[in-house]
């Protein structure tokens, strides 16, 4: 008898562990993004609902408040503060380690989901078994599109756009050589989406790892697609679902050191991915990503010095 009561309450203790899991484990990767990591928590909850959500938020180190702003406003989200900048890879997994949601989901500081979209998402998962990741449909600020849900980096393909030869090309080629379709509007299966917004049941990572932390900043989560891809499982980008993506907000203050590193992170990619010959193309590609910076660059510098010269003069 009382071994059957014994039995009883471990299980009603379980079914209550059970109920105490939330369903969705949201993890943000914060760098001196405090204002926009702010306006980022603050439209979870009507996003999420009525899903059960914890809220993981890795700082790396930020100088702006961001750790402050967290213990004031934000109590109940879970934190990582990190003594210096690992990198945004090896900072996701420090939480991804730590979820307990039966879904995951990478989301930038600089995005702020619409009502209902992160629900939606993960009601897909629940309801599509063999697909391995999802992303949603990204806006800009002004509420035009963001296009994601691109097909995997080519090295010729890269070169051309680098060297401004598909920018001669109509808009329409354009959006179908590097994403495959010129409908943004319509759920499809595609290579990649974005990791400003990606969302995996934790099975997936189970199956196929976490984010190589190899990378540093740029193209894990490329290659995080590739793993999930070569596994058997689908990616699907779901317009349905919406996010706002102020792009480049989270690295727009040192974009010059983002550009050398999206390219190592582009060389990286290739070396773990690709065999020799593709390997060598992807120079041709840096070699264009890096002389189109260069050029950049020294325009936005010779712009500077003209507006001093004629404010001298004037």
């Amino acid at each position: 008898m009382m071994r059957t009561i014994r039995w009883y309450l471990f299980l009603a203790g379980k079914r209550m562990e059970m109920k105490d899991e939330p369903l969705l484990s949201i993890v943000i990767v914060s760098y001196n993004t405090c204002d926009m990591l702010k306006a980022c928590l603050q439209s979870l909850p009507r996003a999420v609902s009525p899903c059960s959500c914890e809220v993981w938020v890795v700082d790396n180190h930020s100088q702006d408040g961001t750790v402050e702003m967290l213990r004031t406003c934000f109590p109940e989200v879970q934190r990582i503060e990190n003594q210096d900048n690992p990198g945004f890879a090896k900072a996701n997994n420090q939480a991804l380690r730590l979820c307990r949601g039966e879904y995951l989901l990478l989301l930038n500081p600089d995005t702020e989901p619409e009502p209902g979209s992160l629900a939606l998402m993960v009601n897909f998962l629940q309801n599509n078994a063999s697909v391995g990741a999802a992303g949603p449909k990204l806006l800009n600020t002004d509420g035009s599109l963001q296009r994601n849900g691109a097909r995997f980096p080519s090295p010729l393909r890269e070169t051309l756009h680098y060297c401004g030869v598909l920018s001669l090309l109509p808009a329409g080629w354009q959006a179908r050589l590097a994403y495959g379709r010129e409908d943004f509007d319509a759920e499809c299966e595609v290579d990649q989406v974005s990791g400003a917004c990606l969302m995996i049941p934790r099975r997936i990572m189970e199956e196929c790892g976490a984010l190589d932390e190899d990378f540093f900043m740029f193209f894990e989560e490329v290659e995080w697609c590739l793993r999930i891809r070569r596994a058997g499982s689908r990616v699907m980008y779901l317009p349905q679902a919406r996010v706002v993506h102020h792009w480049m907000g989270s690295v727009r203050k040192s974009y010059r050191v983002m550009e050398r590193q999206l390219n190592r992170s582009r060389m990286l990619y290739y070396r773990k991915t690709a065999g020799p010959l593709r390997r060598a193309a992807a120079w041709c590609a840096v070699g264009a990503a890096s002389l189109r910076a260069a050029v950049i660059g020294t325009g936005v510098w010779g712009k500077r010095i003209l507006r001093r010269l004629k404010g001298k003069i004037s």
